[in-house]
C-alpha cells in the first residue's frame, strides 16, 4: 500500500507540475502580448523553475528580453531552447535577429542557414539572409534567396530584388534603384504582363490606397530609340487628360549618356474627379531592351525644394544593370 500512495503522489506530483508549468506561460504569453515584457518574463521565469525543459518558456522569455535590447540574456534563452530541441526553428532564427539587432551580421548566418534548412518557408528568414549576403558582397546568393522568398509568398522580397538585383530577377537588362531601408518602403502593387512591369512602392505602415508618399518603377517592354524629350511630354499629356492644371517643369537630362535619361516634375492641384492635389518627380531612363519610367509622389500642390533635391539625388544613383 505504500508503494501504491507513494506512486501516486509522484504521479499526482508530475501532472500538478506540468499543468503549472503550462498555467505560468499562459501568464506570460498574456503580459507578452499586452506588451508588458518586464512582467512576462517575470512568468516565463516561474514556468522554467517548475519546468526546466520547457522549449516554449524560454524563447518566449529570449523574445522579449529580445524586445527589451537584452541581448546577452536573450541568447542565452534561445540557446537553451535549441540545446533542448535542437530542431526549434524559431529559436535559430530569433537568435539570428539578435547578432542582427547588434550588427553582427556575419555571425547571423549560421542560424540562418539552418532555420532556412529546416524549413526553407520560415517568414523573413529568406530575406534577412539575402539582405546580410549582399552586404557582404554575395549578390548571387543574395538574388538566389530574394527570388526563393518571393516564390514563398514574401511581398518584401519585391522591394530586396529591385534594389540589389535589378527589376528583372535572373537575366536580360534591369533598372536598379536603392530604395532606403530607413524610410521603410514595401510593395503596394506588383503586376507585369509580356508589355510591362509596374512596381508601386508605399511605407510601411499606408495602403496603396492611402498613402503619403509614393515610390514608381515602371518598365515598358521592347520599347527603344524612344528620345528622353518626347517621353516627358507623352507623361504631362497623360496627367492633364486628369489633371487639366498640371504644371510640367524640365529638371536636367542627359541624351548623350550610353542610357539617355531625363528629370522632371509634374504638379497637379487638383484633378478632374478628385480634388487631392498630387505632385509627382520623375526620372525616365531609355535602356536598350526597355523604356523605364519612375516617379515618387506626394500628395501637395507643390514639391519642396528641399524633397526636390533629396529626390534627384536618389533617381541620379540608379544604374542600369545586365545579368
Amino acid at each position: 500500500m505504500k508503494r501504491i500512495l507513494t506512486f501516486l503522489a509522484v504521479v499526482i506530483s508530475v501532472t500538478t507540475f506540468g499543468q503549472t508549468a503550462k498555467e505560468y506561460l499562459e501568464l506570460g504569453i498574456t503580459k507578452h502580448n499586452n506588451k508588458d515584457f518586464e512582467g512576462a518574463i517575470k512568468e516565463y521565469s516561474k514556468a522554467i523553475k517548475v519546468d526546466n525543459n520547457y522549449t516554449d518558456a524560454y524563447f518566449n522569455k529570449g523574445t522579449c528580453e529580445l524586445a527589451l535590447k537584452d541581448f546577452k540574456s536573450a541568447k542565452r534563452d534561445f540557446d537553451k531552447a535549441i540545446e533542448i530541441d535542437p530542431k526549434y526553428i524559431k529559436a535559430y532564427y530569433s537568435r539570428a535577429s539578435v547578432f542582427v539587432s547588434q550588427q553582427k551580421y556575419v555571425e547571423a548566418l549560421p542560424d540562418l542557414d539552418k532555420t532556412i534548412e529546416l524549413d526553407p518557408t520560415t517568414p523573413n528568414a529568406l530575406t534577412l539572409r539575402g539582405q546580410i549576403r549582399a552586404q557582404i558582397g554575395n549578390k548571387n546568393g543574395a538574388c538566389e534567396d530574394f527570388n526563393s522568398a518571393k516564390q514563398n509568398g514574401d511581398k518584401q522580397a519585391n522591394k530586396y530584388l529591385q534594389q540589389f538585383c535589378g527589376n528583372e530577377q535572373q537575366v536580360g537588362e534591369s533598372l536598379m534603384l536603392n530604395w532606403p531601408d530607413e524610410e521603410n518602403w514595401k510593395v503596394g502593387d506588383d503586376q507585369e504582363n509580356e508589355t510591362q512591369h509596374v512596381l508601386d512602392l508605399i511605407h510601411s505602415n499606408e495602403t496603396i490606397n492611402k498613402w503619403t508618399e509614393l515610390g514608381n518603377m515602371t518598365s515598358i517592354k521592347g520599347i527603344k530609340g524612344v528620345p528622353v524629350d518626347k517621353a516627358m511630354n507623352l507623361m504631362f499629356e497623360q496627367s492633364k487628360k486628369q489633371a487639366p492644371k498640371s504644371k510640367l517643369t524640365f529638371i536636367e537630362k542627359d541624351e548623350n549618356a550610353e542610357y539617355p535619361w531625363i528629370i522632371f516634375t509634374i504638379e497637379s492641384p487638383s484633378f478632374k474627379d478628385d480634388k487631392t492635389p498630387e505632385s509627382q518627380l520623375w526620372y525616365i531612363v531609355q535602356g536598350k531592351q526597355a523604356l523605364y519610367t519612375n516617379f515618387r509622389a506626394v500628395k501637395e500642390a507643390t514639391i519642396s525644394p528641399e524633397l526636390k533635391e533629396k529626390w534627384i539625388k536618389f533617381f541620379k544613383s540608379g544604374k542600369i544593370v545586365n545579368k
